[in-house]
């Protein structure tokens, strides 16, 4: 299996409370960073889709909108919804706010996906990267079924699903933008 025989999907839904905006929208290098990943994953993946609660970005993107069964704000709702469009094949899932995630890091994954796992997802020494990794279309089915719990951390499906943690070492290259300061720290570091 090679990435780009896979799809990809960038999380643009959540509510920015710590950054203060919309973090899909921020501006890098004269694009918003939704553009931004876009653009990097669009080189390496057969397809790259956008998932958010509306089209907040007026049709330019592949949008795959949250269900409308359930009227949450979660991560779980998004993968929900994601999986819910694909069939029988893994789709690629990462946060729009970890713009430092690239192909090193989805090649170190991939071997997994002939294994016999149902999600692979990066961890770092510190942190399980649960948006940051390849999840089977098969689960959206144990996701409606935790939503329906009101059961909203994707977390939860580690317990009763195979899954493989793929060790990295480098925190760096998980960045995720949730203040002012890292989104202006990471933007300087672009120049």
């Amino acid at each position: 299996m090679q990435l780009n025989e896979l799809n990809c999907v960038i999380l643009c839904g959540g509510k920015s409370s710590r950054m203060g905006q919309d973090k899909s929208k921020l501006i890098l290098k004269n694009q918003n960073l939704t553009q931004f990943q876009v653009n990097k994953f669009s080189k390496i993946f057969k397809n790259v889709y956008v998932s958010a609660k509306e089209d907040k970005f007026e049709n330019h993107f592949s949008l795959i909108k949250d269900s409308l069964e359930f009227e949450v704000y979660s991560p779980m709702l998004a993968l929900y919804s994601i999986l819910s469009n694909f069939k029988n094949e893994f789709v690629f899932v990462l946060s729009v706010d970890s713009p430092k995630v690239g192909e090193n890091e989805l090649l170190k994954m991939l071997p997994f996906l002939e294994q016999n796992y149902k999600i692979i997802i990066a961890k770092t020494p510190l942190h399980k990267h649960p948006l940051c990794g390849f999840y089977h279309s098969s689960l959206a089915q144990t996701c409606k079924n935790f939503l329906e719990k009101n059961e909203q951390k994707i977390g939860l499906l580690f317990s009763e699903i195979k899954t493989k943690f793929v060790e990295f070492e480098d925190e760096d290259a998980f960045l995720n933008l949730n203040f002012y300061e890292e989104y202006e720290k990471f933007k300087s570091e672009l120049k």
